[in-house]
């Protein structure tokens, strides 16, 4: 019996995960959640390309409810991109995605110095 009911928890748990895959950029540790990285962009491969000085640069944090109900899931990120635009794109669409809690930076020109 204590086989069975071990059998039906583990198929069930399973079942739950197959059902509700996450991004691939979901960091998860023992089948929990601990956010996404949002990030967008190679930050190098612009400066190397660009100039550091050049390229758009904007980081954010922020969350939004666990599909769940358990609470809040993160979701942090930095963008590198060729435009204003491009990054001002980017910024919104995280800011909307993730609207709770949120941290984050204009876009502005040029990569900070521990890039």
């Amino acid at each position: 019996m204590k086989r069975l009911a071990a059998t039906v928890l583990a198929a069930s748990a399973l079942a739950g995960a197959l059902t509700a895959p996450l991004p691939a950029s979901a960091q998860v540790f023992f089948g929990l959640s601990y956010g996404q990285n949002v990030s967008q962009g190679d930050c190098k491969g612009l400066a190397a390309s660009l100039g550091p000085r050049k390229v758009w640069f904007s980081r954010f944090s922020g969350s939004k409810p666990d599909v769940w109900d358990r609470g809040l899931e993160p979701a942090w990120g930095v963008g590198c991109f060729r435009t204003q635009q491009e990054c001002k794109r980017w910024l919104y669409n995280t800011q909307t995605e993730w609207p709770r809690l949120m941290n984050f930076t204009r876009c502005a020109q040029g990569l900070p110095a521990r890039f």
